[in-house]
């Protein structure tokens, strides 16, 4: 057996993290385990960069990925050998297609354990496969020079922030004896400075004077949102905003063109009728089903997607061409002849104005639901909120009932691959990076997919207030054609109810559940949690079957006040 030199090891890996913080990582997550104590030790030995621990590496990960998309910054992830880095895989799934940068550090067996049936040993050499923008195996921790290990980290953030900003995947064989040495020698060493990033280049648009800018799921800055903004008002086309996309409240939507009914107006005959000369689909893809359906019945001539990830979304061919830019950087560049129509954006904003009027009339005639859930966060919550929003019935109701406003708030949703796990986690990690009020709403099998992530909130002392939608069990599913159908057990097979009763869950973190089931309690349980310290948890008991009919009851009235 080969021992390690502690000293060499311990020096190459300080190195390392010490240019990782030059390079502008602030923050590792840390599962414990033994053969990653180097990388654990070292780390936290590291002066700027603040480390948080966590019991579960699949919540572990949806937290760091929390806190990158809310610090804009890439985010280090250190775990031991074994399943505990299989555990981050729905992450780094994640992290891959919404671009989010995250450096995976995984500990390892050295050469000769692997093979030998030594515990907690796998195959380790591209564990993610091709959901990693890179992936680097090191030789033996402290066989590498120090310049190695600078050049190393300087490689690890650059790969995860440009050209396609994702996981990057380092993998550390380790040597025992694993415990640093009593004595260290003095940094030798001077950590680089990273080299700027070129700009990119303009662009010009098509000199069309029917327009459609389409902004699904973004991570967006304050100025990359105003620089959207002003293009569409500057072009007179209106911005379907996606309730993800950072556009659709704020400061910039007085005087905007930004559509908050897209879902609707796409659902409608009247938008088969005003069919634009141009869209632009900026950024991932929209959570609407109906705008993609409306693509693949019309085929719009010319269909271009700006992306900075290389996704560039298109599951309906209808996209003709491609732009690899950061939205908010294209936006700002972008230019084109003017050619400006008065009439192509008053018929748009006239018809999103219908559309939010019925919206509303539909809610306030209908008893406690999703959406009127949606309406109460959407009036209550501060301007400083951030509100993480989970996929299935969640996304899909903000998207539906979420109106323009010009308060602002932070709106985050995992749409990369739109799962539900991890949202808990990932909702506490935007807790950790905004250090603002933060409000998770999600559906109860997500809740429960997750019950780490509450651990985690609660461990970490930060303040989450989390609303459920509480309808026992799987409400998505009630859309579907087969809900209806006699020749299958629907209950049992989709809805899936598993009959718990989540006021239990205030004795596991060590907090008050408030139980509400009508609109005032949510409103009074909004004011008793948001912003307060500790964890909260609102539990709205709502209806399947009911949330369904007010989708349905909404497009149908939507479609029929637009042909009057």
């Amino acid at each position: 057996m080969v021992d390690a030199n502690p000293i060499s090891m311990y020096e190459s890996l300080r190195a390392f993290f010490a240019q990782l913080q030059a390079s502008g990582v602030h923050h590792v997550v840390v599962s414990p385990g033994s053969r990653s104590t180097p990388l654990v030790v070292s780390a936290d030995r590291t002066e700027g960069l603040e480390i948080s621990v966590h019991l579960d590496e699949r919540s572990a990960a949806f937290f760091a990925l929390g806190l990158s998309k809310s610090t804009k910054r890439p985010v280090a992830l250190i775990c031991t050998s074994g399943t505990a880095a299989a555990n981050y895989l729905p992450a780094v799934v994640e992290a891959f297609h919404s671009g989010v940068p995250l450096i995976i550090l995984t500990a390892d067996r050295p050469p000769e354990l692997q093979d030998r049936g030594a515990p907690q040993t796998i195959d380790q050499l591209n564990l993610y496969g091709t959901h990693v923008r890179w992936f680097h195996q090191v030789k033996v921790v402290g066989e590498e020079s120090i310049s190695d290990s600078l050049d190393l980290a300087c490689s690890a953030v650059e790969a995860s922030s440009s050209p396609h900003p994702g996981p990057v995947h380092i993998n550390w064989p380790l040597r025992e004896p694993l415990e640093p040495p009593e004595f260290l020698p003095p940094e030798d060493f001077t950590p680089k400075i990273p080299a700027p990033r070129t700009e990119i280049s303009s662009f010009e648009l098509p000199d069309v004077e029917h327009g459609l800018l389409v902004a699904g799921p973004m991570d967006l800055k304050s100025e990359e949102v105003s620089a959207i903004a002003n293009l569409s008002r500057s072009l007179g086309w209106p911005l379907i905003a996606d309730p993800a996309s950072g556009l659709r409240r704020g400061p910039h939507t007085e005087n905007s063109h930004i559509i908050a009914t897209g879902d609707l107006l796409f659902n409608s005959p009247w938008a088969d009728i005003e069919i634009p000369d141009l869209v632009v689909q900026l950024g991932g893809l929209p959570t609407s089903k109906p705008y993609r359906l409306w693509l693949e019945r019309n085929s719009p001539q010319q269909v271009l997607t700006v992306d900075h990830i290389g996704r560039h979304p298109d599951p309906v061919g209808a996209v003709t061409g491609r732009i690899d830019a950061h939205p908010g950087d294209w936006a700002k560049l972008v230019s084109r002849s003017p050619h400006f129509s008065d009439d192509w954006i008053d018929r748009w904003k006239h018809a999103d104005s219908i559309a939010a009027g019925v919206l509303e009339e539909v809610v306030d005639e209908s008893d406690f639901c999703d959406p009127m859930i949606v309406k109460i966060l959407s009036q209550q919550l501060p301007s400083t909120a951030s509100l993480v929003v989970g996929n299935s019935m969640p996304i899909r109701d903000l998207d539906t009932f979420l109106a323009t406003n010009s308060k602002h708030l932070n709106i985050f949703a995992n749409r990369g691959v739109n799962g539900i796990d991890g949202q808990v986690s990932t909702a506490v990690g935007v807790a950790c990076g905004m250090k603002s009020p933060t409000v998770l709403f999600v559906g109860d099998l997500t809740l429960l997919h997750d019950l780490s992530g509450l651990i985690s909130a609660h461990r970490l002392g930060l303040n989450l207030t989390v609303v459920v939608a509480d309808n026992n069990g799987g409400g998505i599913f009630s859309f579907l054609p087969i809900s209806g159908s006699p020749e299958v057990d629907y209950q049992r097979l989709f809805h899936t109810p598993h009959n718990l009763n989540i006021q239990n869950l205030g004795s596991l973190v060590e907090t008050d559940v408030h139980q509400v089931t009508n609109q005032d309690e949510l409103s009074s349980a909004l004011n008793a949690s948001v912003g307060r310290p500790g964890v909260h948890i609102i539990h709205a008991l709502v209806d399947a079957e009911k949330n369904v009919e007010i989708h349905r009851l909404a497009t149908q009235r939507v479609a029929e006040a637009l042909l009057t």
